[in-house]
């Protein structure tokens, strides 16, 4: 399925992005330039001491040993120099760019964090995961070692061909003639890159998906004996991406060997001149090695700016990618001038609500209009599709409805901020959200602020204390990736304990105590017994202890609310809610 888009920019969009967010480093990068100017114009000096040896040493009728010694100290000095200043440019350069990738980085985690979920639902994990992954990777790459090295090779080939053109104008003239093959084939070729890049990326990020996808379906796989069919559905995807991948590995090689290729040809010819140069006099041999040595200067930069334009080239397309999701659209806060309510009583009102998924699909909720007072409990149920999830997810606002409205205390959503209404309420799922941190501090992330008395009194209240207290680590116990070291029933008392700790108006119960133990249940159940009283709730649940403890029941069918009233009203009714208590729990002994 093809991911919804902000707008995939250009690369002369990215670019001028580029430059100006990275106005906050332009001093650093001054500095870092002038460093590698300073060390591509010293790589001119030695190619002319040498000379200079040959000349006035070696071909001398009275040699001067005081020239040789001074030529020697040319010839090592601004080498040693040119590696210095090649040194500090390449660290200016790379703290710039790893500071730059930095923020980019949190501007990337700000962002997904900050999607809204109709639109965060539409991309895979593995595709944001690869835009962590390989392309800041390749960023990374070309702003800490392509760029950097990129300047020097730009200056180093500039300033040996204007010495070039000084010694001889005529050799210079040759190498002049193949400048226009030469930019033509790196032109072609970094087009051929780009768009290699693009697709190369575009296959590692399935290939992150479909491992995400396995590994977090593991159970799955293993239940219906899948192995060997995930195993092959990963290959296909992993010989895409590397037949992508050695495209554009064809493209980033062949780009200087053709320049090198072409270069080599004229290099053959600037020879057969120089040679022609000495024998008619215009030219002696010191110059001609000279002019050798800074000809050697001029090709290797030029292959390696082939290569490094190629990095960069593929560093612009990474980039691109990651401001594609940086541009996505967050979640609307609230206008300007909303104010948050003075104190939530948990009032909630739905007056003619409709809601649907996608452009043409079938409305999950259609026409829905009910009034919860303050401290109200009410249970969502009806079978599967029906529409409770979807109801209870419009509250805190993860989707908007299409039409109709929803207020808090008469106040409608999309005037309370965001931060606002989201503090007064608490959820438990039927999967607890466990993170890969201590349990005191999943805890503690119903409350940041809460100490740990607080902590431990919530625990307490969710009938959880006990059996932390009898962890080796108590309360620093880490609960492993999505809580796998604790069971379900302690997976589901720590998030009951997060909610009692945030102590919410609205509270929202998503199945919270389904597909549990008798024990695990009983105590649930107690936890639930001290949690509700005085807040508002909404209660998702098919067990008949659970539904049973609501002031009111909605029956939810086809989007739409068909019966509403306590347990005694709607088993009078002999329908809808009548029928499916009969059927799920009379035939259990409920």
């Amino acid at each position: 399925m093809r991911q919804l888009r902000a707008g995939i920019m250009t690369r002369n969009e990215t670019l001028a992005r580029l430059s100006r967010e990275a106005r906050p480093y332009i001093g650093r990068l001054a500095v870092a330039a002038a460093l590698g100017t300073l060390a591509g114009v010293l790589t001119t000096i030695p190619p002319w001491a040498f000379g200079q040896i040959i000349s006035r040493v070696l071909e001398a009728k009275h040699p001067d040993l005081g020239v040789l010694y001074r030529m020697l100290g040319l010839v090592a000095l601004p080498l040693i120099a040119a590696q210095g200043a090649t040194y500090a440019q390449t660290y200016a350069t790379a703290w710039c760019g790893q500071n730059f990738i930095a923020t980019l980085r949190l501007q990337l985690v700000d962002r997904i964090l900050r999607l809204p979920l109709p639109v965060f639902d539409r991309w895979r994990p593995g595709e944001l995961i690869s835009r962590f992954n390989s392309d800041l990777q390749i960023v990374s790459d070309a702003v800490t070692t392509s760029l950097p090295q990129l300047v020097v090779s730009v200056v180093s080939f500039v300033s040996n061909f204007a010495v070039m053109l000084w010694l001889d104008w005529l050799l210079t003239v040759v190498l002049v003639l193949v400048a226009p093959v030469i930019s033509l084939a790196v032109s072609r070729f970094s087009r051929l890159i780009t768009r290699s890049t693009t697709t190369t990326q575009m296959r590692i990020a399935e290939v992150i998906a479909a491992l995400s996808e396995v590994l977090q379906g593991q159970r799955i796989v293993k239940a219906f004996g899948r192995e060997a069919y995930e195993v092959d559905r990963f290959r296909e995807r992993t010989e895409d991406y590397v037949t992508a991948s050695l495209k554009m590995t064809q493209f980033v090689q062949t780009q200087p060997l053709v320049v090198s290729t072409i270069m080599i040809l004229a290099v053959t010819v600037v020879i057969w001149l120089s040679a022609r140069e000495v024998l008619v006099g215009r030219l002696n041999v010191g110059q001609v090695f000279t002019y050798y040595l800074l000809l050697v200067n001029l090709v290797n930069p030029l292959n390696r700016v082939a290569s490094f334009v190629g990095d960069i080239n593929r560093a612009v397309v990474a980039t691109g990618r990651i401001y594609e999701i940086v541009d996505l659209p967050t979640e609307p806060v609230a206008p300007a001038a909303a104010l948050p309510p003075p104190s939530v009583r948990g009032r909630i009102t739905f007056e003619n609500v409709r809601f649907a998924y996608g452009d043409g699909e079938s409305p999950a909720l259609d026409g829905v209009s009910v009034d919860i007072a303050p401290g109200e409990i009410v249970a969502l149920v009806g079978p599967s599709g029906s529409g409770k999830t979807t109801f209870i997810n419009l509250v805190p606002r993860f989707y908007q409805p299409q039409s109709g409205s929803i207020s808090i205390d008469g106040n409608p959503l999309e005037t309370i901020p965001l931060a606002a209404l989201r503090a007064a309420i608490a959820i438990v799922p039927q999967d607890p959200q466990l993170f890969r941190r201590s349990i005191l501090e999943n805890i503690r992330y119903g409350r940041l602020e809460a100490d740990e008395a607080a902590v431990v009194a919530a625990a307490r209240e969710a009938n959880a204390d006990e059996f932390i207290a009898e962890l080796p680590d108590g309360y620093a116990t880490e609960v492993g990736e999505r809580g796998v070291r604790l069971s379900g029933g302690q997976r589901q008392r720590i998030a009951i304990a997060r909610a009692i700790l945030r102590d919410p108006r609205i509270l929202i119960l998503d199945e919270a105590t389904s597909a549990l133990d008798t024990h695990s249940e009983t105590l649930i159940e107690s936890a639930l017994d001290r949690l509700l009283p005085g807040r508002t709730t909404l209660i998702v649940a098919h067990r008949l202890s659970t539904i049973r403890r609501a002031d009111r029941i909605l029956y939810f069918a086809h989007g739409r609310i068909a019966e509403s009233g306590t347990h005694d009203e709607l088993m009078a009714l002999r329908g809808a809610y009548a029928a499916l208590y009969e059927a799920q729990f009379a035939a259990r002994g409920a």
